[in-house]
Parts: C-alpha cells; structure tokens; sequence
C-alpha cells in the first residue's frame, strides 16, 4: 500500500497489506487554515487514486483529535477523513471496496498500528467507521 505517514509509524506500516491502496496518516500540529485545507487537499487526491482502482483506503487520525480534545485544526482534518471514509466506503459499497478510519492513542505501538491496519483491510473490519487503538475513547461519545 501507499504509505503517507507523518511519525513513526511510516516504517512500520512499509510492507502491509495490498500492493494498491492508500495509508494516510493525518498531520498534528496544524497552525493555520492553510495547513488543514492543504492536508485535506492532499488526502482527498491520494484517496481518488485509490478509488479509480477499488482498492482500499486507511486513514491514521490521532485520537485526541477524532474526539475533538485536539487543536481545532488537527480535529477538523480529523473528523474531515472521518468524513470521506464514510463517503468512499457507502459510495463504493456495490464495488465491495473499503475505508476505514483508525485513531491512534498516545501510548499505542507503531506495530500494533501495523497490525490493526492489516488485520482490517484483510478482513474489511470497520468499513466506514472508526476503530480505536488505546483507552483514550472510553467513556466518550464517538463521532
């Protein structure tokens, strides 16, 4: 899969899953409109890439951020991915075609990372929705 990591999950997430496809890692930190509107931008033209050839779509949100606990930019490009996984994944549903959303916890391994996401992709798990890696969503109200 193409990988678009920021941290470093990037070496871990290098041989997983399908030739095709795309991993996004959302970028944290995001300081101006600019930045959020660039990494949506950017997400969306690697995301329709994948999607003209069905394969399959990974976005990496940091949780803090997909339970808008984050900067307000990092949770707007968050639950933004939120956003076009459900699209993709309802749009391309007839094609059996996925996107999944996983929110990363704090104290979560690149390796668990990499395992979640080929676990998921192999077996469609969570196809338009979030799955959460770490304890930061409990007792709080998903998106």
């Amino acid at each position: 899969m193409r990988v678009r990591a920021v941290s470093e999950l990037g070496g871990a997430l290098k041989d997983i899953g399908p030739d095709d496809g795309l991993i996004f890692e959302a970028r944290t930190g995001l300081g101006e409109w600019t930045d959020a509107e660039d990494e949506l931008t950017e997400a969306f033209e690697l995301s329709r890439a994948a999607a003209l050839t069905d394969a399959p779509v990974v976005y990496l949100v940091r949780s803090d951020a997909i339970l808008g606990r984050a900067a307000p930019l990092d949770a707007a490009v968050a639950t933004g991915l939120l956003g076009g996984a459900r699209a993709l994944a309802f749009e391309r549903r007839k094609s059996g075609s996925y996107a999944t959303v996983v929110a990363v916890g704090d104290n979560v391994e690149p390796a668990a990372v990499a395992h979640a996401v080929d676990l998921l992709v192999a077996t469609r798990g969570a196809n338009g929705q979030i799955f959460t890696l770490g304890a930061e969503h409990l007792g709080a109200a998903l998106p």
